[in-house]
């Protein structure tokens, strides 16, 4: 083949391993570009996940709500993905909520129910119970959840009446998973209950298993008797009420006695009114409250007349808030216008009251709130008094009542003349009535034009029957002053008079 044959075919080889070359570094890029383009979409989709939601439960709203076929029944719910209803009502607990979900309930018969919800997580909730009356939701009960997240209830329902239960998260709460416990708790005592022991009974009750205690005994009629119902130490407050004999319900009774949060109550009944009575013990709040009932008749020294406390006579008892000896009641008579001194000696430990009242009962003083010793001071017209040393809680202790009374008196004093001459002796009077006796101070001051009055001389004299006199005989010509004061004594308050004045020419 000759050279001009040889040099078209070399220069077409050429280009074909040109462009060849050109299209292996083409798809090299394009696969550069897809592998960078995977690797940014990888490492996106690790920065930044898609958000997931989730579903709503079953139960979330009225329309949806679970039912709650028999009792009793064990509930795994959550208000994980729940949502609230514009029409859903308020919380009876009072609180702002939001995620609901909802369970509905038909009772088989006129019945107590109770309701138990245990919280996971940081789950703060509620739980209503609402009863369905045509369109209506009335509510019935509500509990919140406490620090370790449980919240109980119990309420009455109605034979046949369907009942809403509603569990929803306190606004600003964590959404986590919750238990219910729907169940039967023990029923309520119904009256009478059982024979109270004659030195009382301790027991407890709750607002879900044990709602009430009940207690019968025999009362006379015209017969004073002290009723007692301790709260149990660190425990929460109990009710107490007293029902007529024949009372068949405490729901439908109505009570002659009610003791709010423990305390003591002296009752007596009427005429035709003796019989089996009923006492029923009931809790206020959650958790399990302790209590002690006693009741018994009232002795003369804790219902009136009293005993009679007399001038400086000493009234020594023991009280016990856990039984029935709760108080002393002391009658005093005051024959004239007194100071009155009431001083109690009892333990540091003892938490008792001290009180002052009028023929009438009222409150005229009270050392109230304190433990210990005490005293009660008081200004008194002739009358009838009495006082009360009263046991608060579960306190206990011996104490003394001590009674001081005296007679307000008036002192007077008097020169006798306006004027007098220096070195003329003076019979200075002092009188103290009510026909007091006891040492009386006479103090006599000068007057200097400079310095104005000063201290001349401290006489003393001792009144009998209410007079008394000391001797003084002006030194000088001025003028001159003097001031008397009773000291008292036991049956006489001390008292003073201002000063009486003296020219000496």
């Amino acid at each position: 083949m000759d050279q001009s044959t040889k040099r078209p075919h070399a220069e077409r080889r050429r280009r074909t391993r040109l462009f060849a070359r050109a299209c292996g570094l083409a798809v090299l890029a394009s696969a550069l570009l897809l592998c960078a383009c995977a690797c940014a979409c990888a490492a996106s989709a690790i920065a930044d996940p898609a958000p997931s939601t989730a579903p709503p439960p079953a139960n979330d709203t009225q329309a949806g709500a679970q039912a709650v076929h028999s009792l009793p029944a064990s509930i795994a719910g959550t208000t994980v993905g729940a949502t609230s209803e514009a029409g859903d009502p308020t919380s009876a607990c009072g609180r702002s909520t939001g995620a609901t979900v909802w369970y509905s309930l038909r009772a088989a018969a006129a019945e107590r129910i109770a309701v138990d919800l245990s919280a996971s997580g940081a789950l703060e909730a509620a739980v209503d119970v609402y009863h369905v009356v045509r369109s209506q939701l009335n509510p019935v009960r509500c509990d919140e959840t406490e620090v370790k997240g449980k919240a109980s209830l119990s309420f009455n329902a109605s034979k046949n009446g369907l009942y809403l239960l509603r569990v929803s998260a306190i606004a600003s709460s964590q959404l986590a998973p919750f238990s219910l416990e729907v169940f039967l708790p023990t029923p309520a005592v119904r009256p009478p209950g059982a024979p109270l022991p004659s030195g009382g009974v301790g027991g407890q009750v709750d607002p879900i298993q044990n709602v009430n205690a009940a207690y019968a005994v025999t009362l006379h009629a015209g017969v004073s008797y002290l009723l007692n119902l301790a709260n149990g130490r660190r425990s929460g407050c109990v009710d107490g009420r007293l029902f007529a004999p024949g009372t068949r319900s405490f729901e439908e009774g109505s009570p002659v006695v009610r003791v709010n949060c423990g305390g003591y109550r002296l009752f007596t009944p009427g005429a035709g009114q003796g019989g089996r009575y009923s006492f029923e013990v009931t809790p206020q709040g959650r958790g399990v409250h302790r209590f002690h009932l006693e009741v018994a008749r009232a002795v003369s020294s804790e219902t009136a007349p009293g005993l009679a406390l007399g001038n400086y006579a000493h009234g020594h008892g023991r009280l016990n808030g856990n039984g029935v000896h709760v108080l002393r009641l002391y009658r005093m008579d005051v024959t004239s216008h007194s100071n009155l001194t009431l001083k109690l000696s009892a333990p540091d430990s003892a938490d008792f009251n001290l009180q002052l009242r009028n023929v009438n009962g009222r409150v005229i003083e009270c050392e109230c709130g304190d433990s210990g010793s005490q005293t009660l001071m008081h200004q008194l017209k002739p009358g009838r008094y009495y006082a009360v040393v009263s046991v608060r809680d579960n306190s206990a202790g011996n104490f003394t009542l001590v009674r001081e009374s005296r007679t307000i008196t008036t002192t007077r004093l008097s020169f006798g003349v306006a004027t007098a001459h220096a070195g003329q002796g003076l019979a200075i009077p002092v009188k103290v009535s009510p026909g007091a006796s006891g040492p009386v101070t006479v103090d006599i001051e000068r007057f200097d034009p400079v310095f104005g009055w000063q201290f001349y001389r401290e006489s003393h004299a001792s009144a009998s029957g209410g007079s008394a006199s000391v001797a003084f005989i002006p030194p000088a010509v001025g003028r001159w002053r003097a001031k008397a004061a009773y000291g008292g004594s036991r049956t006489f308050s001390p008292s003073a008079v201002g000063f009486s004045y003296l020219l000496v020419s």
